[in-house]
């Protein structure tokens, strides 16, 4: 998809050198003008070329492109022997080696016409499975980053860190040791599910996503270690630094779900990447 934004900038100097090939194209069957024609046939060439890779799916430019790659040592033995063929042919013989030739052209655009269906076929699966990935992936990273979102996170964590300080005070003036509630993380179920699709996406977007999977997980451990009872049994300062670095750690797992939201969007295709639709109590925790 990214490549796609690449082609659409070039349609008005496409658009620009069609125009100058119909002009030329036109004005070169008058017979003072007719030197231009090589020229207008040329520029209709490129024109045609321009637009083929402006206008066709990218994932078919692939398939050609693969194509042209494995096929040339094949034509180049196949064109070598044909030409030997025919140099030490007699005369008389060239008639009948004539229709085998255009028979055995045939058959290797055939193969070449198979080749290309059965490589688009392939890309094609391929681009619907990473188009699936990235959609699945999208939606639970977003459940994920909203559920953190939704909790001021920094005004939050300050009134718990105080409040773990200095302990509580209860209605009969009893103070107390404060141990804040942390609700248990979800698992990511749908990335484990699609794990090795997630190679096949762009490299930006895999960087992103894998590096937020990997905070999130340490996110959960750290969640799941302030419910034991070795940390309930810490001194208060101790409680105060471990609830710090959980803070740290959910500031950056929320910052990483957010760049790994924009990474898909952009890789999708979508107009406004960074519009990522947040509603939470986090603005300055940006991509």
């Amino acid at each position: 998809m990214r490549d796609w934004a690449g082609y659409r900038k070039g349609l008005l100097a496409i658009a620009l050198l069609a125009a100058i090939a119909v002009a030329l194209f036109v004005l070169a069957p008058v017979p003072r003008l007719a030197p231009v024609a090589p020229v207008s046939i040329g520029l209709y060439g490129v024109v045609f070329l321009c637009l083929y890779a402006g206008l066709v799916p990218p994932r078919l430019l692939r398939s050609f492109g693969r194509v042209l790659y494995v096929f040339p040592p094949f034509w180049g033995i196949g064109a070598g022997a044909v030409w030997m063929i025919w140099a030490h042919a007699a005369d008389a013989d060239k008639a009948r080696i004539y229709p085998g030739l255009i028979t055995g052209l045939i058959v290797v655009l055939g193969w070449f016409v198979t080749f290309v269906i059965s490589s688009y076929r392939e890309a094609e699966q391929a681009d619907r499975i990473r188009r699936d990935t990235l959609v699945a992936i999208k939606n639970e990273i977003f459940a994920l980053v909203d559920k953190m979102d939704n909790v001021a996170i920094r005004s939050n964590a300050q009134l718990v860190q105080d409040r773990i300080a200095s302990g509580v005070t209860d209605a009969q003036g009893k103070e107390s040791d404060y141990f804040p509630f942390a609700t248990m993380e979800s698992e990511p179920i749908v990335f484990e599910a699609l794990g090795t699709s997630v190679p096949g996406l762009e490299e930006a977007t895999v960087a992103a996503v894998v590096r937020f999977y990997a905070e999130y997980t340490d996110l959960r451990r750290m969640v799941e270690d302030s419910r034991t009872e070795d940390i309930k049994r810490l001194p208060r300062d101790r409680r105060v630094n471990f609830h710090k670095q959980l803070t740290k750690r959910r500031i950056g797992t929320l910052r990483m779900g957010l760049k790994a939201l924009v990474e898909i969007n952009f890789e999708l295709g979508i107009e406004d990447p960074e519009n990522i639709g947040r509603s939470g109590e986090n603005p300055e925790i940006t991509p």
